[in-house]
């Protein structure tokens, strides 16, 4: 018998909870999960929208996924990827994990065949974990989460992929090598940095990759402040994910910003003073796997890559795109443009693009 109660016994909720402090997880908002933990109702706890607990612990979106996800890694609660139907709005739990989406749905209740977008039919619930409670099947009340999706709005699954958390403590999550998924709309970064090679041959590969190193650690935080996240690095060039082009454009503001902050800090003058090009662009493209690590590819990704190749350096250049967006306007409103017509390489037509000088 007591050898039944000790295999039986559940783990301690507030036992559990307290490893996420390792997690930069402030204690105060800790202390504040756990009591949502304790005293939600059975329904609260099923398929929760990220936003419902934002709103009881009056963080951002953001913020919340953050909590969630060190929660999941520390066994609080579960990942889950469901996907609304565009045709008659029912949710179909698709898996506990990217593996387990594809390209093309089928709707369980009305048949319908779709594409999975991240951004629009994918988004990420979260359950507390039955091995912390086993909710009956009374939680599973459709009804009340409709009402709360309705007022709240969902959480879509690329708010999840946007952030560094989660690439980092769930590398194994990502889709099949030969899956992809549509994004309606992502705005990309691309960075590089004018005169590497010479900064390299004049200071030695050491120094150099050291100053190399500290540009890297400004740009990937500032996207994460921002609301995106760096996709890869190669080389002295990165490439960064956003959910909107205003995410994208302040980042790329800041970003010109830090580096002028680096240089001043370091004391950086020629020939070490780093100088930073930028471009950015909007549009739909795939979430893939290559390398075995989430990419995207598609014609915005092209577009992007060759707008950066556009810059002077101290600078942003953007497509019109961008410039059209009501909060990235916001951002422009106060600078001088500088607009040029071109033609991209490999993508036809001509494009508008603009060039901001920052520094």
């Amino acid at each position: 018998m007591m050898l039944n109660n000790l295999l039986n016994r559940r783990p301690n909720l507030k036992a559990t909870a307290a490893n996420l402090t390792q997690y930069d997880v402030p204690p105060e908002l800790r202390d504040g999960f756990v009591a949502f933990l304790e005293a939600a109702k059975d329904v609260e706890l099923f398929h929760l929208n990220p936003r419902y607990l934002a709103e009881h612990l009056g963080l951002n979106e953001r913020a919340t996924l953050k909590l969630l996800v060190a929660a999941v890694h520390e066994g609080l609660v579960k990942l889950h990827w469901d996907v609304r139907c565009p045709v008659c709005g029912s949710y179909n739990h698709r898996g506990d994990s990217l593996h387990d989406l594809s390209h093309d749905g089928q709707c369980a209740m009305c048949q319908a065949v779709f594409a999975q977008r991240l951004d629009h039919e994918v988004r990420v619930t979260f359950s507390l974990h039955p091995r912390l409670r086993q909710l009956p099947p009374s939680a599973n009340d459709k009804n009340w989460r409709t009402a709360v999706d309705d007022r709240l709005g969902s959480t879509p699954g690329q708010s999840l992929l946007v952030l560094p958390e989660f690439q980092k403590l769930f590398p194994q999550e990502k889709l099949l090598p030969d899956e992809s998924l549509e994004v309606a709309r992502t705005a990309l970064i691309f960075t590089d940095l004018a005169g590497s090679t010479a900064l390299y041959a004049a200071r030695g590969d050491p120094r150099a990759y050291h100053l190399v190193r500290m540009h890297f650690d400004v740009l990937f935080g500032v996207a994460d402040r921002c609301g995106g996240t760096v996709v890869k690095n190669i080389g002295d060039a990165i490439m960064a994910v956003f959910q909107s082009p205003a995410e994208a454009l302040r980042a790329a503001l800041d970003m010109q910003v830090g580096i002028a902050d680096l240089n001043r800090g370091r004391n950086l003058t020629e020939p070490e003073a780093l100088i930073l090009k930028i471009g950015v662009h909007s549009g739909p493209c795939l979430a893939v796997t290559l390398n075995d690590r989430p990419d995207y590819f598609g014609t915005t990704v092209n577009v992007a890559a060759r707008v950066q190749g556009l810059s002077f350096g101290n600078d942003v250049v953007f497509t019109e795109i961008i410039r059209k967006d009501a909060e990235a306007g916001e951002l422009l409103k106060d600078r001088k443009l500088e607009t040029m017509p071109t033609l991209i390489k490999g993508i036809e037509g001509e494009w508008l693009v603009h060039r901001v000088v920052v520094l």
